[in-house]
């Protein structure tokens, strides 16, 4: 079974959240930042990216277009009416309402865990656009993870 997608993104300032999500409706999810998993900023040095911990679809955009610096971050999206809970595990993820899990990890190494096939397959194209590396698809085979994904 198809759990989501990985690749890595070029260590660099930019829009690398806009790169990476630009591909999705992004506007029909609530984001939360997880902030204890945050260390993303607007240069470097400089201030903490995210100012707040939870973001309709709409607000959410206008960040992510900016440029930023991510050394690594935990994002969550909901549905409007889902209820947040922090996830901890696969079994939190797919028992929950959360949608979709963003990890980002020493600057370059992306996991995304999403519900939707048709999401996933998206992100995985749109990874090959960016001319990202080591793009695949995670799997109950080959998730490094073991569940854990906090």
């Amino acid at each position: 079974m198809i759990r989501g997608v990985s690749f890595r993104v070029p260590q660099r300032t930019g829009d690398t959240l806009w790169q990476i999500l630009k591909c999705i409706d992004i506007e029909k999810f609530r984001w939360h930042n997880i902030k204890d998993q945050d260390e993303t900023w607007s240069g470097i040095p400089g201030p903490a990216f995210f100012e707040t911990d939870c973001f309709d679809g709409k607000h959410f955009l206008q960040p992510i277009r900016l440029d930023h610096y991510i050394i690594f971050l935990k994002l969550q999206a909901y549905l409007p009416s889902g209820e947040f809970q922090n996830v901890y595990t696969y079994d939190d993820f797919l028992n929950g309402d959360c949608q979709l899990v963003l990890l980002i990890y020493d600057c370059e190494f992306v996991e995304i865990y999403v519900k939707y096939k048709a999401i996933v397959r998206a992100l995985y194209e749109n990874a090959l656009s960016n001319k990202y590396t080591e793009v695949e698809y995670i799997t109950d085979s080959n998730h490094a993870r073991r569940l854990d994904i906090k």
